[in-house]
C-alpha cells in the first residue's frame, strides 16, 4: 500500500500534475458556465401569452371613422415590459385648431404575459371597479367599468386590461360612456351589445 501511495505522490507532483491541473480547471469551468446557463433560464419573466400593441387594436383607419379625415397621430408607446405584463399606449387626435375643443381617441393595453399577470391584472382591474366614482358596464370583454372621474372606460379582455378614452382631451372628466363605447366598438374585435 506504501508503495501505491508513493506511485501516487510522485504522479502527481511529476510531469502528470500538468494535466490534472488541467482537467480540474477545465471541469471547474464547465461547472461554472453551467450554473450561470441555469440561472439566466430561471430569472426574468416567462412570457407564455403574446401581448398586444395598442395600435394594432386602434389603427389610424379606424380613428378616422371617428375622429374625421384627418387625425394627427399622438402618444404612441412601444410595448414596455414591467414584471409580468407588458404596456402599449395608442392615441390620435382631430385635426381642430381650437385646443378647448380638441378631441383625443387614446387606448392603453396592459397584457399579462404569465399567469401572475393575469392575476394582478384581475386584482387591480376588481378595485378599480368597486372604486368611487366607477359605473359597472356589462357585456364588454369579459368585464368593464367606467371611471366618471377620469372619464375612462376599463375593459378587462382575455389577457389584456384595456382603458379607453374617447372626448375633448382638455376635460377628460366630460367623457361620456357612450362616447367610449363607440371607441370600445372599433378596438374589441367582438364586441356585444352593452348594458348599463
Amino acid at each position: 500500500m506504501k508503495e501505491r501511495i508513493k506511485a501516487l505522490k510522485t504522479y502527481v507532483t511529476g510531469p502528470g500534475r500538468e494535466l490534472i491541473i488541467g482537467i480540474a480547471i477545465v471541469i471547474g469551468a464547465i461547472a461554472l458556465v453551467s450554473v450561470i446557463v441555469i440561472m439566466v433560464q430561471n430569472s426574468g419573466t416567462k412570457i407564455v401569452y403574446p401581448p398586444v400593441k395598442a395600435c394594432d387594436l386602434f389603427t389610424s383607419a379606424e380613428a378616422k371613422e371617428l375622429l374625421g379625415d384627418k387625425v394627427i397621430p399622438g402618444t404612441t408607446k412601444e410595448p414596455v415590459l414591467s414584471g409580468d405584463s407588458v404596456s402599449t399606449q395608442c392615441s390620435y387626435t382631430d385635426a381642430n385648431t381650437d385646443t378647448d375643443s380638441l378631441m383625443v381617441a387614446a387606448v392603453a393595453v396592459r397584457s399579462a404575459v404569465n399567469d401572475k399577470g393575469v392575476q394582478r391584472n384581475k386584482t387591480e382591474f376588481a378595485i378599480g371597479k368597486v372604486a368611487q366614482g366607477s359605473e359597472a358596464v356589462d357585456n364588454l370583454g369579459d368585464s368593464a367599468y367606467f371611471n366618471h372621474e377620469r372619464g375612462q372606460l376599463n375593459i378587462l379582455n382575455g389577457y389584456d386590461w384595456i382603458i379607453l378614452n374617447y372626448g375633448v382631451g382638455k376635460t377628460p372628466e366630460n367623457n361620456t360612456l357612450q362616447k367610449a363605447v363607440e371607441l370600445a366598438y372599433k378596438v374589441l374585435p367582438d364586441p356585444k351589445l352593452p348594458t348599463f
